[in-house]
């Protein structure tokens, strides 16, 4: 999936964003660059000059996406999420979807 291609080119290189990465890659042989889709992407992008700036999740998706599909994102990108236990906001990530779109979450040391 492209959400996870990009978030992974991110985290592999140490980049917050697509400009990012596309001015990091400048510093990679194109051996290195051609091994992951989206850092080769950004190194063609800065060895033809252009800037390329997007994002992989369009803005409607939130609105009009179904429950399970904003789920297995949510999951598949770690998303911190924000959770009321017990009277306390606490920050949580998920850890897996079920198929019934329930979420297990992983608060601290605890998995709810």
């Amino acid at each position: 999936m492209l959400v996870l291609s990009f978030q992974e080119a991110l985290q592999e290189n140490g980049c917050l964003d697509l400009l990012e990465l596309q001015d990091a890659s400048q510093h990679l042989s194109w051996k290195v660059a051609s091994a992951h889709e989206v850092t080769f992407a950004c190194y063609l992008a800065y060895k033809l000059d252009i800037r390329v700036q997007w994002q992989p999740f369009h803005p409607d998706l939130i609105a009009s996406a179904p429950d399970a599909t904003l789920s297995a994102l949510a999951c598949q990108v770690k998303l911190p999420l924000s959770i009321q236990i017990e009277g306390v906001m606490l920050t949580a990530t998920c850890r897996d979807t079920g198929p019934d779109s329930t979420m297990t979450i992983q608060v601290g040391d605890r998995q709810n």
